[in-house]
């Protein structure tokens, strides 16, 4: 005769067992909720919408692959300044005074500033809000001209000092190359909207613009650190 034991005879609790296995179904559950809801959106979807959202979803990673690329340059460029820091014997070198940090740290605000206002303006396009769109737009361009002409009056104005002005010159010129020409493409995203060619059907060009705006502000980020306080 077989004696089979109860669980607590053979030392397993009976409450962990039942939330140990609460705990895997919730997530599989969760999962095919999930695939459920995604597979009833995809079936609501006509094919010519299913393709325009596919080829929105490349153009968006296509995007992130250039920005996330291109960045490197702009570490590149830090790193070229940490170099030369290291092979100097002190930096700033020896009578030569620091660059000052207050206005380009007023310019710094102002442009996360307009990246906020391009961010607002992307999404109030997808959202049919045009005039809100447009006022959004137009207070991030007018930011970002500000910030560009007072950076090139600095670029302009740097005592030349050798090795601690050059480059300081390199870098910000070649952000401020980046900003002009995004600030060219968002001038025309302007005009284009103010004729009324944006809506939440076609808006990737602002939704474009309102990145590359981004990759100007987190590239100036990066170089005002170094370039100011590290």
């Amino acid at each position: 005769m077989t004696v089979t034991r109860c669980p607590k005879a053979q030392g397993i609790n009976v409450t962990d067992g039942v939330f140990v296995g609460a705990q895997r179904a919730v997530p599989l559950l969760w999962n095919t909720i999930a695939n459920m809801q995604q597979q009833y959106t995809e079936h609501q979807l006509t094919r010519e919408e299913r393709e325009a959202l596919q080829a929105l979803q490349n153009k968006r990673t296509g995007l992130a692959i250039f920005q996330l690329s291109w960045i490197m340059v702009f570490v590149s460029l830090v790193v070229a300044n940490l170099q030369l820091r290291y092979n100097a014997a002190s930096w700033p070198p020896p009578g030569v005074a620091a660059l000052n940090a207050t206005v380009p740290t007023v310019m710094t605000v102002g442009l996360i500033i307009s990246s906020v206002f391009a961010g607002r303006a992307a999404r109030a396009i997808k959202e049919n809000r045009g005039a809100a769109f447009l006022s959004q737009w137009r207070m991030m361009l007018l930011l970002g001209i500000i910030f560009v002409a007072v950076m090139a009056y600095e670029w302009v104005t740097v005592p030349v000092t050798g090795q601690y002005s050059d480059l300081f010159r390199v870098m910000v010129g070649f952000h401020g190359i980046h900003a002009l020409v995004i600030g060219a493409m968002a001038v025309i995203v302007e005009r284009r909207g103010s004729a009324g060619r944006y809506h939440a059907d076609h808006f990737w060009t602002v939704e474009a613009t309102a990145k590359l705006w981004h990759f100007v502000t987190i590239a100036w980020l990066l170089f005002y650190l170094f370039l100011y306080w590290i």
